[in-house]
């Protein structure tokens, strides 16, 4: 998901992101998954429990989708070149069939908070950025980015 995020086709990441039939992540929700299962047969309504022996039910493997959500939906992410979280890149993607998000993430800099909703067709998008921390932003549809030191901001931006 995130290599289609990179390469402008976050659509299709959020089209797999809301599939609801087997295989998807949102299946296993569907029949009661409060975890991440190992495989996609694990559990089918058809055949109810797969095959034994692989079978973690919170495994990380489809977990590049929690990323993906944290990184892309809620727009936080950990710059690797500066560690810790004093410098956090945040560029949400957001899609109406979400509605809105709200995340809080408590890094080692402190919390951090992206909430995004939209109101008629303006996107509204809240955040902090912790105390002794920066953010590079870059805003849904834009290239360029702006920095923001420590605060709470709201931006409002027609899409």
């Amino acid at each position: 998901m995130s290599t289609l995020t990179d390469n402008g086709m976050a659509d299709i990441a959020w089209n797999l992101l809301f599939q609801r039939k087997n295989p998807s992540w949102l299946y296993s929700v569907d029949n009661g998954a409060t975890t991440i299962w190992e495989r996609w047969n694990s559990y089918t309504l058809e055949k109810g429990m797969g095959p034994k022996g692989m079978h973690s039910f919170n495994h990380y493997a489809y977990g590049c989708v929690c990323e993906w959500i944290w990184e892309t939906a809620a727009g936080i992410a950990a710059d690797p070149a500066r560690p810790g979280f004093r410098h956090i890149v945040m560029r949400p993607v957001p899609d109406r069939r979400l509605g809105s998000i709200d995340a809080q993430y408590r890094s080692a800099a402190g919390l951090i908070k992206s909430a995004w909703h939209y109101e008629g067709e303006e996107w509204v998008w809240n955040f902090t950025v912790p105390e002794g921390a920066e953010t590079t932003v870059t805003l849904p549809g834009e290239s360029g980015s702006q920095t923001y030191g420590s605060g709470s901001y709201e931006i409002r931006k027609s899409l």
